[in-house]
């Protein structure tokens, strides 16, 4: 079962962010199957690596876009994206130095993080673009 189902309520209208959206959610999945199944550590930590990195991407993507759109709440949108890619990474640094291991709890954490980023904080910056760029 998919820890994250997707879902067209989770479009915010600007498509390479909604595809962007979509692979994290593909990640997500990959990282909550690995961690049920009892994937081998090596594995885990791979996934989680590429929750990391697909993160850190995705959230440069975003800024990209909001800078060139003049997004009036990009400073605060940044903010966020600071302090998850800090609150990940040191999740990650645990796994990898086998001092934790990729539990239910932190699954939950960033389910919940991303699907009220993506419904609450994207979604705002999705309607700024849709009413900028209306024709």
């Amino acid at each position: 079962m998919a820890l994250i189902e997707w879902s067209d309520a989770l479009l915010i209208g600007v498509e390479e962010v909604d595809r962007q959206h979509r692979h994290l959610v593909e990640i997500l999945n990959r990282l909550h199957e690995a961690m049920q199944t009892g994937g081998k550590s090596r594995d885990v930590v791979r996934v989680m690596q590429d929750v990391v990195r697909y993160t850190k991407y995705h959230f440069e993507t975003e800024e990209r876009y909001m800078a060139a759109a003049g997004y009036p709440e990009l400073a605060a949108h940044r903010l966020k994206h600071r302090a998850m890619v800090a609150k990940v990474g040191a999740f990650s640094e645990e796994v990898l130095s086998g001092k934790s291991t990729v539990t239910m709890r932190l699954m939950t954490f960033l389910k919940e993080w991303l699907s009220r980023h993506i419904l609450e904080t994207d979604k705002r910056f999705g309607e700024y673009m849709a009413r900028k760029y209306a024709a």
